[in-house]
Formats: C-alpha cells, structure tokens, sequence
C-alpha cells in the first residue's frame, strides 16, 4: 500500500488530488490520502446544498462549500478532523463494503485506547453510540475510492450550526442529511495520545496502518505526482471543485417558499430552481402595486439563484411599480437570504 502526503489544508484541491489520482494513475497497489482541511462543508453528490448548509452563517464564517463526487450526506470538517481515503482497482472490490476499508482503521484506533469504536449500520463508525465518522465511495473505470471523516477534535458547536437550515419552508427532492448526535475521537483514547495535534493522530494512524515503526519506512506515492499533474489538479480545482456551476447547479430541483413582513405589506414567493437557476417563480402577498408582478415573474425565470444575478436582472426595474414600499433590496432578501 502507499501512502499520499496531502499537504493542501483546501477541501476543494483535497478532492481534486483524489479524483486525479483514481482518473489519470495506475498502480500495482492501494493507495491511502489522509488529508486535513480548514473549515468547509462537503455535500454528497445527490444532495440539494441548499437544503443541507446554512449559506449565510457559512459565508460569515468563511467556511468552504464544496461538492464530493461520491454520495451520502452534508460533512463538516476543520483542522480537527481527518479525513481519509482508500483509492483502489474495484475489480474485486464489493460496492458499498465499508467495512473492508475501515476495519483497519478501527483496528488502529483500538490500539490506541479507542476500544468503544465500532462499525455501525451501511456507513457510520461510533464510539459510547455517537459517531465520529462517516463514509461514502465512488467508482469509475474498473477503480474506486472510499473515503470517509475521523472527528479527531472538531468544533462540535459549528457542526450543528452550518448543517442546520435557517428557518426556510423548504422542500427538497434531495437526500437529506442525517443529523445524528456526534462526538469526537481524543477523550476515548488512551492519556498518552489526548495531546497529539492533529498531524500527529494521522502519524499515529499510518504507523499502524502500515505495521512499521517509522514513517520513514511507507512508501510515499507523492513523488509520482509531477509539475503536470500538479497543473491538471489546479483545473480540476477551477473546473470541478471551486465551480459554484458543480457545487449549486447540480443540485436537484427543490422549491423554496419564503415570506417576509416589509413595510410595504407581507410578501410570500414560491421559487423552484434547476441546475442553478430559477425554473418558475410566484409571488403572493398584501402588498399593493401598479404593474402586474407576472411581468417582473417572467423576467426572473432563467436567471442564475444569486442575489447579484438577480439584482443585475432587475436593473432596469423601479420595483416600486410592483411592490409599494418595497426596496429592490428588501425583494431581493425575500427571494435570497
């Protein structure tokens, strides 16, 4: 087995040197990334981001959005967890076998004091029946990749807090994450290993892993990667990762049903949206107006889900004429928040 040194603290170049390595290179055995990132959420990737992420308070709290090529649900990551991946030829290789990547790991962890951790129903690992990571894999041409979360020491505050909706009347024909009660790995293992920084759990994990006393001793897959392939992970990033296109607009499509109380009267709006962009639009209310809103309904349709998109659309618009005492901000803060 080799090992890749993930020096990136980026979700979206973590994943990115994850999928090039599955997609562009071959080798005579399996391939283990362990990879730790700064604040950001993962969404699955039949999920609705939307329905999964808290956008306002993770774009305040300058918490990365990125969707994985796998499925499953919303994760959220910071530097204290470790997330890892097992990058193999899936010709013998059973879909949907979690267990055979993370026996090992459970393994290791028991070694070092963890011995409550445990596999647990299709995905899940839990230690005390709370879990601390979660799994999800994808395979393409005859290779796969199962990667999965190790909450190490994440900030279990923010976990619940950006993967929990604001308080929106939203549908969704997405999958929804699950919200199970989580914890974190250090205070179930052994004294000796409760003050190990993050980097220094991941040493701990691979000298098991790999049965050998020094890390000195793993063979390091890192060096194959070149100047060229390092540019094509930068694409990757660009095209895939850091693409709000891929992140929003392979979404499936949802409805959002937002209302709010404005000076002008309340106003309610009805927005379905595919791939990005504002499929149908209905707009409700007490308020009053001098011009039909299906006008203003119409002009929407086809425009990008952003408040800048939108706000650029409505330029030419006095949206006073629609909705009396009503801000082209206030309309916009009622269609996005």
């Amino acid at each position: 087995m080799y090992y890749v040194v993930m020096s990136s603290h980026d979700i979206r170049r973590n994943l990115a040197t994850e999928q090039y390595i599955l997609n562009q290179k071959d080798f005579d055995e399996a391939v283990i990334l362990f990879y730790i990132q700064k604040p950001c959420v993962i969404v699955g990737r039949n999920q609705n981001v939307r329905a999964e992420v808290d956008l306002k308070y993770a774009e305040a709290n300058n918490i990365t959005i990125t969707r994985r090529l796998s499925g499953g649900g919303a994760v959220y990551d910071d530097l204290g967890n470790l997330s890892f991946s097992f990058v193999v030829n899936a010709e013998h290789e059973a879909f949907g076998d979690f267990k055979r990547f993370t026996e090992p790991l459970i393994t290791a962890l028991h070694e070092m004091g963890a011995v409550g951790a445990e596999i647990s129903g299709r995905n899940d690992l839990l230690i005390d029946g709370k879990k601390f990571s979660g799994n999800a894999m994808y395979t393409k041409n005859k290779k796969m990749y199962s990667h999965g979360t190790l909450m190490f020491d994440v900030k279990l505050d923010e976990v619940g807090r950006v993967l929990t909706v604001s308080e929106k009347k939203l549908a969704s024909k997405g999958t929804k994450s699950v919200r199970s009660r989580v914890t974190n790995l250090k205070p179930f293992l052994s004294k000796e290993y409760q003050t190990l920084t993050t980097e220094e759990f991941r040493d701990q994990l691979l000298l098991r892993l790999f049965e050998v006393d020094t890390l000195e001793a793993i063979k390091d897959y890192e060096y194959l990667l070149t100047q060229k392939d390092e540019a094509a992970i930068d694409q990757l990033v660009a095209d895939i990762y850091a693409n709000d296109e891929w992140i929003f607009g392979e979404e499936p499509k949802f409805t959002i049903k937002r209302e709010e109380k404005f000076k002008g009267g309340l106003m309610e709006a009805n927005i379905s949206v595919e791939k990005g962009r504002i499929a149908a639009i209905t707009i409700y209310g007490d308020y009053f107006s001098q011009k039909d809103t299906k006008d203003l309904e119409t002009l929407l349709v086809g425009c990008e889900y952003k408040s800048e998109a939108i706000e650029q659309r409505l330029k030419p618009i006095l949206i006073d004429e629609y909705f009396n005492h009503v801000t082209k901000a206030e309309f916009i803060q009622l269609l996005v928040d």
